[in-house]
């Protein structure tokens, strides 16, 4: 009992994999959809205008929200962890 699960994924996954390999999975999973009563008409529309204009997006320089590297900052090198004088 514990292994017929696990049969039954690999089987349907070899049929899985069959259908798509020949071409006829879309076909048989509309024909599921169809048959369940969840098939949806496939999106003919090529492309889709939007309503307004959008502007492209311009590349945001990030190095302002660094801090600035100050070198000469005395540095405590006594203890296990570094901490600033």
């Amino acid at each position: 009992m514990n292994l017929t699960w696990f049969y039954f994924h690999c089987v349907l996954a070899l049929v899985i994999l069959v259908k798509d390999y020949n071409g006829t999975l879309e076909e048989s999973l509309d024909r599921f959809e169809k048959s369940v009563g969840l098939y949806t008409e496939v999106d003919t529309t090529d492309t889709e205008t939007a309503p307004y204009y959008i502007p492209p997006i311009e590349e945001v320089d990030s190095t302002w929200i660094l801090p600035p590297i100050q070198d000469d900052m005395p540095v405590d090198t006594t203890t296990t962890y570094a901490r600033q004088l």
